[in-house]
């Protein structure tokens, strides 16, 4: 073996929303949850790890359009500092009136204030702060579809290389990187998207384990090594025994009886449920529904023993393979550090010490391919991840409503887009069409179908799907009319204005969007 590298992908992403109203919503809420309990702990921490390997980024970040189209948007910056203060004063309210969960409360009050305090040095950059670690090769950058759509859903391969193209291009707007790696949305993957994925300009994509395992031919070595596709592109598989020690709902490390429960939040007088659902100063304790007070100290040992676990599991996996270069790729929603686990922060730093200690080497997925290893030629396995492996949710009767409703828009702007450019249009009309392009990719959305699968979310999803569907209707009706017509303009403004979603793109940048390679 010459060298075994790991590699954890953080998949950062949440679904575009913009509240209207003087209240901050649920919705909104995910959003600043992510941010002080995930993303800002995050760049900490990769702040922390930067002498560990210099100049040799150690993981890859994947940053998708969605999220950075909020980060960027001074509304959301706004509200997350009062989400902060009203969230501060609640803890410190609850503080006063629980003292059996002081240690908890504490823990919470603790961590928010050292994101709020990392949030103002940046002041207000959370983009420019990954960046600045991009530049500094202390990670590696990447994003994914323009909306996160579920690409072996849609209807043609226009619409893929739409928001495939456009995905990549915004990310270049706001980070001035070329993504090198390029993230497919719920790991989906199905071999009619082989062309529009390798001919992108990026060098590689994760899978789920099974689309290497089930590749033609077999790979020899699994997915301890990723394979070429015919032409220079890579793909990687996920780690599957690995991730499960931490993705397994009952087997993985954050079901741990002294880890802070996710499903039980405290609820103290006055405050809103946008700002509660985030005070959870309870531990997992075990499967009963009686919860003990979170103990922070007793949840660091936990931490301490369970990365010391998992990287040994690495090293054991690396050796049990005659691949001469062996790669743990260990990709996650970027989310499950701090905002569904926890103590996932201080897990993912002692691992990435840890594993340089024993002789793994940390690595972005560039980062491996610059070592120029000899890969087998394969063509990868239709494949997902999520519930079988198989696009379930994105498919089921049960969110097949979204898939419907996706396939008329996507045919309905199709036909639209090529009449505005072959035909001589207003400036309102060119504008209706691509602002008619951004509510296709966000009624494709992948987040949607996954919400009405799961059940959780539901109404607000199918909610968001029909104000999708309409507002795209409205705006491809006043793109092909033979003529503009009264209060059009008026129409489209406030259209653009209440969802600025891509509004750092001028009009160019759309010209060639569902356009051929």
């Amino acid at each position: 073996m010459l060298d075994a590298s790991v590699s954890f992908v953080l998949h950062a992403h949440l679904p575009w929303v913009r509240g209207e109203g003087p209240n901050i919503s649920l919705e909104e809420a995910w959003l600043y949850e992510a941010l002080w309990q995930s993303y800002l702990p995050l760049l900490e921490v990769f702040e922390r790890c930067a002498t560990l390997r210099p100049g040799t980024p150690l993981c890859t970040i994947s940053l998708s359009p969605p999220l950075l189209s909020m980060l960027a948007d001074t509304h959301h910056k706004q509200r997350f500092r009062r989400y902060a203060t009203e969230l501060c004063d609640a803890l410190s309210r609850a503080r006063r009136d629980h003292d059996e969960l002081a240690l908890g409360i504490d823990d919470h009050t603790e961590r928010l204030a050292a994101s709020v305090a990392t949030f103002e040095r940046l002041r207000g950059d959370v983009i420019g702060g990954f960046v600045d670690l991009d530049n500094r090769r202390v990670v590696e950058l990447t994003t994914t579809a323009a909306s996160h759509a579920f690409l072996p859903g849609l209807f043609t391969e226009a619409a893929v290389r739409a928001q495939i193209r456009m995905g990549l291009r915004y990310f270049h707007a706001l980070t001035k990187r070329h993504a090198r790696a390029f993230w497919l949305p719920e790991c989906g993957y199905d071999e009619k998207l082989e062309n529009a994925i390798v001919d992108c300009g990026a060098l590689s994509t994760v899978l789920a384990s099974h689309g290497l395992d089930l590749a033609r031919p077999r790979p020899p070595f699994s997915t301890r090594m990723p394979i070429l596709a015919a032409q220079p592109f890579a793909f990687f598989g996920r780690a599957a025994e690995l991730v499960d020690r931490i993705w397994s709902r009952e087997r993985g490390y954050p079901s741990h009886a002294a880890y802070r429960e996710f499903y039980r939040s405290l609820e103290p007088a006055g405050a809103s449920a946008a700002i509660t659902r985030a005070m959870k100063p309870f531990c997992v304790t075990g499967v009963t529904d009686e919860k003990q007070p979170y103990q922070p100290a007793a949840a660091e040992r936990a931490v301490a023993l369970h990365a010391t676990d998992f990287v040994a599991a690495i090293k054991e996996w690396s050796l049990a393979t005659d691949a001469r270069a062996p790669i743990a790729v260990l990709a996650f929603d970027a989310e499950l550090f701090g905002h569904w686990w926890w103590e996932g922060p201080q897990f993912l730093e002692r691992v990435l010490k840890g594993a340089a200690a024993a002789g793994l080497t940390p690595r972005s997925l560039s980062g491996y391919l610059e070592l120029d290893p000899a890969l087998p030629v394969a063509r990868p396995a239709t494949s997902s991840w999520g519930r079988g492996g198989y696009a379930d949710a994105w498919t089921h009767p049960s969110s097949s409503h979204a898939a419907r409703l996706a396939h008329r828009g996507e045919r309905r702007v199709l036909a639209v887009d090529a009449l505005v450019r072959d035909t001589p249009r207003s400036e309102t009309q060119r504008r209706a069409r691509l602002w008619a392009i951004r509510e296709l990719f966000l009624l494709q959305a992948s987040d949607y179908a996954f919400m009405l699968r799961s059940g959780e979310f539901a109404a607000f999803a199918s909610q968001k799907l029909h104000e999708h569907a309409k507002r795209l209707e409205e705006l491809a009706s006043i793109a092909e009319r033979p003529k503009e017509a009264p209060g059009d303009k008026a129409r489209v403004d406030a259209l653009a204005e209440a969802r600025p979603f891509f509004a750092e793109l001028d009009e160019d940048a759309w010209a060639d969007t569902f356009d051929p390679w």
